[in-house]
């Protein structure tokens, strides 16, 4: 929504399209950390046996959001025109997900935790210090790091490509 109501390069100069690059990254980083949010929800709801299919329909849904995106944007420029949309119409899409904002906070207020969580808190089996004990204990900083760099690294390469 914020790179739809961005100021233009003639009034603020230079800072426009730093604060643009900025918005992409952070949109970047919030999609990442909300695609490993939804992956382990779903998982941890799935039925013994079913993980892998109900997962699955993350990345299905991801790629028909994208889909979505595109048809909407494809949309804004056959009605308005490609003058209009490429002087102010492209901020229109950005503008309105503003409403999907709305549905997925909703979506959040709403959901429970799940019942593995919800468990292992009874049993008192969650961590004190998460971050400490991720990250500044090397038995588990070395798998946070082959996770990051040696299995997901290809994975984005490929996608973002």
């Amino acid at each position: 929504f914020i790179v739809g109501v961005l100021p233009t390069y003639a009034s603020i100069g230079v800072a426009a399209p730093v604060i643009l690059i900025v918005l992409r990254m952070l949109q970047g980083l919030a999609l990442g950390g909300e695609y490993g949010g939804a992956a382990t929800y779903v998982a941890e709801h799935a039925p013994q046996g079913k993980r892998g299919a109900y997962t699955s329909w993350i990345q299905t849904t991801a790629t028909m959001g994208l889909f979505l995106s595109l048809l909407v944007i494809l949309g804004t420029r056959t009605v308005m025109g490609e003058e209009a949309f490429g002087d102010w119409g492209w901020r229109i899409p950005f503008l309105v997900s503003i409403l999907l904002l709305g549905v997925s906070l909703w979506i959040r207020l709403s959901l429970s935790e799940s019942p593995a969580f919800q468990r292992m808190k009874a049993e008192g089996k969650t961590s004190k210090a998460p971050l400490r004990e991720s990250f500044g204990e090397w038995k588990n900083l070395k798998i946070v790091i082959l996770a990051l760099i040696g299995l997901t690294a290809g994975q984005a390469v490929v996608w973002y490509t």
